[in-house]
């Protein structure tokens, strides 16, 4: 059993490093490099979360595992529930999926968003990413690490915000939905959206904290991942 993670906007194979420590000791954890930043920076950028499927899929398999569970957090939870729907429709494939694992992400149904963050200027796209809690000031205030990280975050931003994925297909595989009570960006309802997808169990847990709750977390959702998995 490995837990195959998807990054988040901007992210990159790094970016549950404190969380994958924290889980190396029960259940291997690999987290997957898109293209376009780390290992794969000469890559072109992505700019769908269909695309971003396709390749996390063609990385899976290079694996060689054939019995994963999935995590990902915001962006990386749309991601894993695409890669969720094609692994389970894709019967006899050599893949077994284990458990989905979703972290502040609404549902794919109220994915619709009147604020196109792609489209916005710097300035203003700075200002969402900060009221996250998710672009660290090293970063916002050096004009050179933002021309680097800029294209990415519209890219990823882009493939979000462009995301229409209604009716979904029921997911059969047990999920956990991970959430932040004051997260802003997510709402309860939209984190209860998932029972509407889920087809098997599914739990919910919430945490005190923002969007990038799960940081101040990492013990307890490491622990619910592997009781989850039955590694405990």
């Amino acid at each position: 059993m490995t837990v195959i993670a998807i990054p988040f906007a901007g992210g990159n194979s790094y970016c549950y490093r404190d969380l994958a420590r924290q889980m190396e000791r029960q259940v291997p954890w690999v987290t997957l490099e898109l293209p376009g930043r780390g290992k794969r920076i000469q890559e072109p950028l992505l700019k769908s979360i269909e695309a971003i499927v396709d390749d996390a899929i063609i990385q899976i398999d290079k694996h060689g595992v054939n019995k994963i569970s999935i995590f990902g957090h915001s962006m990386g939870g749309l991601v894993a529930h695409g890669i969720a729907s094609r692994l389970e429709s894709n019967v006899g494939g050599s893949i077994v999926l284990e458990h989905l694992f979703l972290s502040g992400c609404r549902a794919p149904q109220y994915n619709c968003r009147s604020t196109k963050r792609a489209s916005m200027s710097r300035d203003d796209m700075i200002a969402a990413i900060n009221k996250l809690g998710g672009l660290p000031e090293v970063i916002s205030q050096d004009k050179e690490l933002m021309n680097f990280f800029e294209p990415i975050l519209r890219a990823d931003f882009g493939a979000v915000d462009d995301y229409d994925q209604a009716p979904s297909i029921p997911i059969h595989t047990p999920m956990t939905v991970f959430s932040g009570s004051k997260d802003h960006e997510v709402t309860s309802e939209q984190i209860e959206g998932w029972r509407a997808v889920a087809a098997g169990d599914i739990r919910f847990f919430s945490f005190l904290g923002g969007h990038f709750f799960f940081t101040d977390y990492l013990k307890e959702i490491s622990t619910i991942i592997c009781d989850s998995l039955g590694q405990n």
